[in-house]
């Protein structure tokens, strides 16, 4: 089967109980049968997403160019449903992870965050960290440590023939 959407997808689709998950630049979180490729139910936001969709406990967490991490109900009565959103600083182009109800992410506005999963309120903000921005990848939660890789402006951060300055990995504690 073939989905089509009017605009791009913002990055790769998650998987779970038989349900595609994609965010893409059309502004909406698209729900597909996996075996049929029939919408399922979508989600508009007011800008579009490139991040790759994380579905924990019924709820698909995804942040978006506006800057807000959206939280959407993936089933029952409440499905494709607003649960809550979160406003950063900055759009969010970083993908989440998940640990014990927390979730961690980063956004452009050179922060990592740690909100509560069930009710998007938040834990803990980072200081500004280092770097051009957070994109495309997501945190890896190890033990009591959150490590987020970011990333420098190659085009004025690297020297051709020597000198560089490569990308940094930011410890944060869960």
């Amino acid at each position: 089967w073939v989905y089509p959407t009017e605009m791009p997808l913002g990055h790769s689709p998650s998987v779970v109980d038989d349900v595609v998950y994609v965010g893409g630049f059309d502004h909406k979180l698209h729900a597909v049968d996996a075996h049929s490729g029939k919408v399922l139910w979508t989600f508009t936001a007011n800008a579009g997403f490139d991040t790759n969709p994380l579905v924990v406990d019924g709820i698909v967490y995804a942040g978006n160019r506006e800057g807000y991490f959206d939280a959407i109900h993936a089933s029952g009565s409440s499905k494709g449903q607003l649960a809550w959103k979160y406003k950063t600083g900055g759009p969010i182009h970083y993908s989440a992870s998940y640990k014990n109800g927390v979730l961690y992410f980063a956004s452009n506005d050179s922060r990592a965050y740690a909100l509560d999963a069930q009710s998007g309120q938040l834990i803990w903000k980072s200081a500004k960290l280092p770097g051009a921005g957070f994109h495309s990848w997501w945190p890896v939660v190890y033990g009591d440590v959150v490590i987020f890789s970011g990333s420098n402006n190659y085009r004025t951060a690297i020297t051709p023939g020597g000198g560089n300055n490569f990308p940094s990995i930011e410890l944060a504690e869960v």
